[in-house]
């Protein structure tokens, strides 16, 4: 769920990027399908529609994220903050693993907080590039998960032709102990049914990923849209057995979207 969102917002930002130059970013909408890992960890892999928008209303900019929606509170220079909230999908009892199915199902919770982004350079390689670096951090709303969820990311964009605009954003992110314990953590009980070997994990840097993203805009309003990301599990999460014995610590994703702007 976490790279489905990172999907979504980039697909969005494309025609945000593109027009900054020319005045403000426009509405837009946008629908695709992506393919991700089954769960936290898996090396089976699924398809799931996806969809993003982003419309401006009383000054206050609202962006649907995939599994979450955003408002941008403050937009004053290079600097953008506001507040969100996502849903963080747990371990259903159809993973696509006959053993992993074996371990106790794990409800998803919902995350608010806050981020910030801030355009830190432009005129880097050319004329029309630009460097954003970005925040955000949170907690779960529901109860799920105590503690903090958080990531941090830097995106280079930069328009290849007129109509062509290429991203590459790089980011690191992090979950608490309860989500690192539920997810990838076996106890004795999951142990006896599953045969995996009992192994605690704890909290820290999660995954740290690359996306490169690239929109092509085929008519005044619409634009088509691919993207491909890797992620590599770190720390406690790469090294749990249902990682190691059953999945696989690089995560991918892959979508394919079609965008209106308005």
């Amino acid at each position: 769920m976490l790279r489905l969102a990172a999907l979504a917002s980039l697909l969005m930002a494309s025609p945000v990027l593109a027009q900054e130059e020319s005045g403000g970013a426009p509405n837009f909408v946008a629908g695709g399908i992506a393919a991700l890992p089954e769960s936290p960890g898996a090396d089976s892999y699924r398809f799931i529609p996806f969809a993003a928008g982003r419309a401006t209303l009383g000054g206050v900019v609202y962006q649907v994220e995939g599994p979450g929606v955003s408002a941008s509170f403050y937009n004053e220079g290079n600097v953008e903050a506001g507040a969100y909230f996502r849903v963080y999908g747990g371990r259903d009892e159809d993973t696509g693993d006959v053993v992993v199915d074996l371990l106790p199902e794990v409800d998803g919770g919902v995350v608010a907080g806050g981020f910030v982004r801030v355009q830190v350079a432009n005129g880097v390689l050319n004329q029309y590039d630009r460097l954003y670096i970005s925040g955000r951090a949170g907690g779960d709303v529901t109860g799920e998960f105590g503690g903090a969820f958080w990531s941090a990311s830097a995106a280079y964009a930069t328009p290849l032709s007129r109509t062509t605009l290429f991203i590459a954003n790089l980011s690191v992110s992090g979950s608490p102990d309860d989500y690192a314990d539920r997810l990838f953590s076996v106890d004795a009980a999951g142990a006896t049914a599953s045969g995996l070997p009992v192994y605690a994990a704890s909290s820290g840097i999660q995954d740290i990923g690359l996306t490169l993203f690239l929109d092509q805009q085929v008519t005044d309003s619409w634009s088509v849209t691919g993207i491909f990301g890797a992620s590599r599990l770190q720390s406690d999460y790469a090294d749990s057995p249902i990682v190691t014995l059953r999945g696989d610590d690089m995560q991918y994703f892959a979508g394919l979207g079609i965008g209106r702007r308005f």
